[in-house]
């Protein structure tokens, strides 16, 4: 007997245990996630559970399911927000099992449950002491598999399958675990033979239903060197495949996985291929939970009748001298790592706007070269944006967060320059004027309308207005007559600058091409930015880094102004600020590995992320410089 064929013929001892597994939890878990989407991770045997898995919540409507590799889920870099992640690996020790739980944690995922057979395996262990992660142990008679998953697969399975019929029924019965058992031996007592032949090539064509069973038998031939295979849907296989077949009628067995849906495009397939094309048959029903679980058991026996034909033991195969370093290779895990938020944030920009001029290198080490410039930094002054970054977009109206101003303060007396660049007229200053210590006012450098007007702090613009400019009075006719503006919206002129909140747009999505054709915006006059709450229109030498320039003149060259913002965007109004060294956007950022970069990506922006860096500024004699550490061990 080989190796393989003696653990499957103990399979069913697995299966009985499965009465005493985590029923209960992982019927909790699988009605958690009911409506929300889902990541089933696994490789290997485990990607076999995943599909097992995800053909579950199919079964329930329970929402979509997307199954991955690790190394697939590691570099997708998708928004995880209202997603739960899954994560299967029998021993849960493997470095991609660790990368996977790093990745799913970094996220913005609604939760994270692993299953595995080994409570004590490096990612159960680390995922065991976070409070977004279930860890569920399925109880195996046997602990070690042989090389391919087969105790550790049918535990996960029956345990799955156990609990969602817990699901479906509302009960606490697991008579579900007695009728497996019972196919188990059935299928342990009839062993099947298979006609492979040397040479031959094993094409796997399935009914999508039925992807379980034919991930495990392509996965066991490729990992066993059984014979070449591929798999495909019976109509995939129908756009091309077919050559195979023409050129290799002699060389080709077919094993197809039917359901009751696809039984007549398998019969006109099969009806149409060479004769001489050799077919086993298998046909899973409605390819419901049970008869699935079934055919886990149906296929481990597949491939041990194909490894008998050939001559291999798929549970001892033989493997290269280099199979352990290639297996144990942490590359995944340590870029996992590197991919933190941030990292994640920015790349997510680089795809987004797919700036042909962005540098082809490592997005973590360019991160690494930003944030030494940015620890050694000798900083001399602070310039913030306003909206978004001092107050919320949703509460630009309300004064800064009093922890905001006190930062802010606190920095000043240390002789700190403090400045403020914002979108905005009059407003910003009279807000500003009453949350900072009226000694400061006479300090302060504050950049209306987007850079378009500098002044102190102390001066109200109300009283001090800029010059009109021709050509936006031009362009307020223009728009004013090209009916951009919803029904009862009045046009705010202002002398340098117009701004449109979105919300008084017919068609905001198209202002901006819109706007492009007015003759002063196409030959470059007048510039449009964008903020997350509107559209700026100004002259095009406007720029927020006239604050900059201004409070360089008032301190000297020595230092350096720090300037935080958070639309770093293309289009955005703090693109050109965030564009000088040193910055941090505590939002938006460009798709360029040199522009601008966040230090905590989604997890934390806006006014939270100021207040964040604030607090991480260390003053010394008229100076401050950026305390990293101080910032990785801070709360978000």
């Amino acid at each position: 007997m080989t190796v393989f064929a003696d653990k499957l013929s103990t399979l069913v001892e697995t299966v009985r245990l499965a009465a005493d597994g985590p029923l209960g939890a992982l019927a909790d878990a699988l009605r958690a996630n009911a409506g929300r989407p889902a990541i089933a991770i696994g490789s290997g045997g485990s990607a076999i559970m995943a599909e097992f898995f995800a053909r579950c919540r199919t079964t329930f409507g329970h929402g979509p399911t997307t199954v991955q590799t690790p190394m697939e889920f590691v570099v997708a870099g998708d928004d995880m927000s209202g997603c739960d992640v899954w994560i299967f690996s029998a021993g849960a020790d493997n470095p991609d099992a660790v990368a996977a739980l790093t990745a799913a944690l970094a996220s913005a995922a609604s939760g994270v449950t692993i299953l595995t057979v080994n409570r004590d395996g490096a990612a159960a262990v680390a995922a065991a002491r976070e409070d977004r992660c279930r860890v569920l142990v399925a109880p195996v008679a046997e602990r070690k598999d042989g090389f391919l998953a087969t105790h550790s697969l049918v535990a996960m399975a029956t345990c799955m399958l156990a609990a969602a019929d817990m699901v479906s029924s509302q009960s606490g019965s697991t008579e579900t675990v007695g009728r497996l058992a019972g196919e188990v031996e059935r299928v342990a007592a009839a062993p099947r033979s298979i006609d492979l032949r040397p040479g031959d090539t094993v094409v796997v064509l399935h009914d999508p239903q039925c992807r379980t069973i034919a991930t495990l038998i392509e996965t066991s031939l490729w990992e066993t060197a059984i014979a070449p295979v591929q798999r495909a849907d019976f109509r995939n296989f129908a756009h091309g495949r077919h050559v195979w077949a023409a050129r290799h009628p002699d060389s080709m067995l077919v094993i197809s996985v039917t359901a009751a849906t696809s039984r007549d495009i398998w019969a006109g397939i099969r009806s149409a291929l060479p004769d001489t094309i050799r077919a086993v048959e298998i046909d899973l029903g409605h390819a419901g939970r049970f008869g699935t679980a079934v055919s886990i058991a149906d296929g481990l026996d597949v491939v041990r009748a194909l490894g008998d034909a050939a001559g291999i033991d798929p549970g001892r195969p033989g493997r290269g001298e280099f199979a352990g370093a290639i297996y144990g290779d942490t590359g995944l895990a340590e870029l996992a790592s590197a991919l933190d938020p941030a990292v994640r944030h920015k790349l997510q920009a680089v795809h987004h706007y797919d700036d042909p001029t962005c540098p082809v290198g490592d997005a973590p080490e360019a991160r690494k070269a930003w944030l030494k410039g940015l620890s050694n930094a000798c900083i001399g002054g602070i310039l913030l944006d306003y909206d978004g970054t001092v107050v919320t977009t949703e509460a630009r109206l309300d004064p800064p967060a009093p922890e905001i101003i006190s930062e802010l303060v606190r920095l000043a007396d240390a002789g700190i320059s403090i400045g403020f660049a914002t979108g905005r007229g009059g407003s910003a200053g009279d807000a500003l004027r009453k949350a900072l210590p009226e000694r400061l006012h006479s300090t302060v450098a504050v950049g209306y309308y987007n850079g378009g007007h500098v002044r102190t702090l102390d001066a109200d613009i109300e009283n001090d207005r800029p010059e009109a400019d021709a050509n936006l009075v031009a362009l307020a006719d223009w728009i004013e007559g090209q009916s951009l503006l919803a029904p009862g919206t009045r046009l705010k002129r202002g002398e340098v600058q117009i701004t449109i909140r979105h919300d008084e747009l017919t068609d905001p999505a198209a202002f901006a091409s819109r706007v492009a054709g007015f003759a002063a915006v196409a030959d470059g006059r007048i510039k449009a930015l964008s903020s997350h709450h509107s559209f700026d229109l100004l002259p095009s030498a406007t720029s927020k880094t006239a604050v900059t320039d201004e409070m360089h003149r008032r301190m000297g060259s020595d230092h350096h102004v720090l300037a935080i913002g958070d639309s770093g965007e293309p289009g955005g109004n703090d693109t050109e600020l965030l564009r000088r060294s040193p910055s941090v956007s505590v939002d938006g950022v460009c798709g360029h590995l040199g522009g601008s970069w966040s230090l905590f990506g989604r997890a934390s922006s806006g006014p939270v992320a100021l207040l964040r860096i604030l607090r991480a500024l260390r003053t010394e004699s008229g100076h401050a410089r950026l305390d990293l550490d101080f910032l990785s061990a801070s709360p978000a």
